[in-house]
């Protein structure tokens, strides 16, 4: 009897990797894995670093896991895609050696590098695509980060033989073997791969969607500008990864892997690991995006993305980037979503009478709903660790608005007004960036609902008010890892030779009975204008 064909998708984001086992027979996901892991510690708030290594650890219990499903079912892994978070920094020698830990896209240090890359690049592509171009690259992205290490750490600069992003690095100790002998009780900085010759006939890939938030990508083709590069440094162009087609094939599971996870430890099989791409990429796979439509996701971030056939204009406050299918997918990022969500929760929302118990999200939802929309004036700037969209990487939050009404509420030991507060100014914060996307891609954006995708999809309350303040419907997939499903999409693609578009295509990506639309109630809909009004002058008065 011949094994059921099933494939891997990865999602190696910001708080855990995710996997599921895609199977494509019957279009459903037969089994999935998680692990989570934080951030290094640190005491400087624009820093945000992780070590790739706890990828690795990760990787290792999430397939170790899927692996005794697939030998349980007598399944043949055919493919694995990788989602990864974008716009990270990882630098290795060249041996594949981690030289530091990486600076995630949340990481604002090198906020004056970005304006000087980009002052430098905006000159560099009048030169090149006209002279009305604006290169206006943000500190989360790459390049930025890239020229503090060369400034603030020159002796580890000259050891670096690699520039990757995450996805990029994950694909590469999949193919050639890194990380397979990981002890999982080893401290992440303490590990060191073996110096294997033949890890060396391995090149780094990437693909032209995440490429694209390195700040290097020509606007118009998938290829890197060496002017850019050049900025940085002159060896720089030859550190990154080679950009691969959307269903090209990086690479194939390495023995060692296979032997140290369980997945075809006989090693009987080439199972190909597809070119991969950034999450959001791969959750516009994940979600069956097509071009005309949008999707918002709620995560540690918050995205507003949309696929279009055509470029978006340079200087505007939307990432121009690539999608994982040879399109284009302008996107607008927000760095403060759900995590400020999990900050309020942690510091603000304790049991009454018990100030070392918190609440749970839900908890904290059910006393939040009790308090009514506008939150009796209370502004919450939710900007706890900079901005992107608008552009303030130096932001920090702020609670405004506080009269003896709403003090009286918080006095009374409800955290609800802080929970709804806050809920309510990240909703503000997403509406913001909705309406720059609209100005910013003109008629080829004018989503009349939205596709919800995230952990923080699924609270009911922040469901109702994000359709009152967006004045949108929004429509919920079922499959809460659009991610993981797009980068098992992509594997499914790769594999059998088939364009990524098509293959989606024809994949059932199930959505919720039910459309949650916009409040009619007058009331309700005045005391969210209002809310957005306040919000809107009280953020620009601070960060002008």
């Amino acid at each position: 009897m011949q094994a059921e064909e099933i494939f891997i998708g990865l999602d190696v984001g910001t708080q855990s990797t995710k996997a599921v086992l895609y199977h494509p027979s019957s279009q459903s996901i037969k089994a999935r894995a998680g692990s989570l892991y934080d951030l290094d510690e640190s005491s400087n708030p624009s820093r945000k670093e992780q070590h790739p290594h706890k990828w690795i650890r990760a990787l290792h219990i999430c397939l170790k896991e899927l692996s005794k499903i697939i030998e349980r079912e007598g399944y043949a892994v055919r493919g694995i895609g990788v989602s990864g978070q974008q716009h990270g920094m990882v630098l290795t020698d060249e041996n594949f050696h981690v030289l530091r830990s990486a600076k995630l896209w949340c990481d604002v240090e090198a906020s004056a590098e970005a304006k000087e890359f980009s002052e430098k690049a905006t000159k560099a592509m009048k030169n090149i695509v006209g002279e009305d171009c604006v290169w206006s690259i943000p500190a989360g992205f790459t390049a930025p980060k890239v020229l503090w290490v060369k400034k603030n750490e020159p002796e580890l600069f000259e050891k670096v033989r690699w520039v990757m992003l995450p996805h990029d690095y994950v694909n590469l100790c999949l193919k050639t073997g890194v990380g397979y002998n990981m002890k999982m009780n080893e401290k992440v900085e303490d590990y060191k791969p073996d110096d294997d010759e033949s890890f060396r006939l391995e090149m780094p890939t990437t693909d032209a969607g995440d490429a694209s938030g390195t700040g290097l990508l020509h606007p118009s083709k998938p290829e890197y500008v060496p002017e850019l590069a050049a900025i940085i440094d002159s060896r720089y162009e030859a550190y990154l990864p080679k950009i691969q087609g959307p269903n090209e094939v990086s690479g194939y599971l390495s023995a060692n892997w296979k032997k140290a996870t369980g997945i075809d430890p006989d090693n009987l099989i080439d199972i190909p690991i597809s070119v991969g791409s950034g999450d959001n990429m791969m959750s516009a796979l994940g979600s069956k995006l097509r071009p005309g439509n949008a999707v918002m996701s709620l995560g540690t971030s918050g995205t507003i993305f949309g696929v279009s056939d055509t470029p978006v204009q340079t200087g505007t406050p939307v990432a121009a980037f690539n999608d994982a299918t040879g399109n284009y997918l302008p996107l607008a990022c927000v760095m403060s979503c759900t995590g400020v969500l999990n900050q309020v929760l942690e510091h603000w929302c304790s049991i009454p009478g018990k100030s070392e118990v918190s609440l749970s999200h839900l908890e904290a939802s059910k006393l939040a709903a009790s308090v009514p929309p506008g939150c009796h004036g209370l502004t919450f700037l939710p900007y706890l660790g900079g901005e992107r969209t608008p552009d303030w990487p130096m932001a920090t939050g702020a609670l405004l608005g506080v009269t003896p009404n709403n003090m009286c509420c918080m006095a009374g030991g409800s955290p609800g007004i802080m929970y709804r507060a806050a809920m309510e100014g990240i909703s503000y914060l997403m509406a913001d960036a909705l309406d720059q996307m609209r100005q910013s891609c003109g008629d080829g954006f004018k989503p009349k609902s939205l596709m919800v995708v995230g952990g923080g999809s699924k609270n009911h309350l922040w469901r109702q008010m994000l359709a009152d303040v967006l004045q949108l419907d929004l429509r919920f997939p079922l499959e809460p890892e659009t991610a993981a499903l797009g980068a098992a999409f992509q594997a499914g693609a790769a594999a059998t030779s088939t364009k990524v578009n098509l293959y989606v295509s024809k994949q059932n990506v199930e959505i919720e009975e039910g459309i949650v639309t916009p409040s009619k109630d007058a009331d309700i809909i005045q005391s969210y204008h209002d809310g957005f009004q306040r919000y809107m002058k009280y953020s620009r008065q601070l960060n002008s």
